[in-house]
Order: structure tokens, then sequence, then C-alpha cells
């Protein structure tokens, strides 16, 4: 990491901070009923923490051994942009754990080249949790598709 990636991780750590001193002003309510507060201060707090964890992550001394990270490349990232956009179209028609699944499925097998096991299983799993938390625990509204719900 760069001086110049310390000092940007420093500067979004304080608007990560000041974020949260904001969103403490409004109430928090609980896991059960959150208030209008809840968000923010989870998303500021998460924030914080990724910024504070490049911070120490840039402490670390580097193993000159290593090779390089690979770089993502054009094509994977315009097949990534691709694959959302076929997401936000087939979310209404297809619903939200097959489109979700779809999209994740893409991810781990074409993009990062995971096995079929490992990326149908991660795949599935992210989609179901997803559902269970928006769905049945927050009782949020999502796309249903043909089969209703």
């Amino acid at each position: 990491m760069t001086g110049r990636d310390r000092g940007a991780a420093a500067v979004l750590l304080v608007f990560g901070l000041v974020a949260f001193a904001e969103a403490t002003r409004l109430r928090f309510g609980s896991i059960a009923r959150p208030g209008p507060g809840f968000v923010p201060v989870v998303l500021a707090a998460a924030f914080s923490l990724v910024c504070v964890a490049l911070l120490v992550n840039a402490r670390r001394p580097r193993d000159a051994a290593a090779p390089p990270v690979a770089r993502l490349g054009w094509p994977r990232i315009a097949a990534a942009m691709a694959a959302l956009f076929v997401y936000a179209l087939a979310l209404e028609p297809v619903g939200f754990v097959a489109a979700t699944f779809a999209l994740l499925l893409f991810f781990f097998r074409v993009l990062e080249r995971q096995r079929w096991l490992a990326a149908l299983a991660g795949s599935l799993l992210t989609a179901l949790v997803t559902y269970l938390v928006f769905k049945i625990w927050l009782n949020v509204q999502l796309p249903a598709g043909p089969w209703g719900g």
C-alpha cells in the first residue's frame, strides 16, 4: 500500500467516523424493529472498520518474494457489468432468489473460476441467506418471480 493509499484510508476513516457520530443522533431502534438510524449507524461503523483494517494492513511488512496480485482486466470488468445489467432486467420476471443465484454462480464460476461444487454451494447459500435476512427477518418486499410469495 502506497503513501497515497494510506492517506486516502485515513481521510475516509475521518469521514466514516463523522458519519457514525451523526448517525448516532438518529433513533437506532432494535434488531427486530430498526429505527431510522439503524442502517446509517451500521454502515458508518462497517465503513470505518474497513478503513481501520486498511490502515493496519498498510503497517504490516510486505514479503518481497510474493507474486503481485493479477489485475482484473477490462474483459472481466465488462463481463461483470453486463451480468449486473442482465440481473437488473431479470430480477422482476425471474424473482430475487433465482436471479441472485444465477448472478452469483456467474461471478463465482466464470469470473472467479471456482470449482462447480463451491460455486453452486456459495451461490445457493448466499441467495438463501440474503432472502432470509431481507424477506423473512426484515420483511422487505422482494421480487417473487413466477413462483409468487
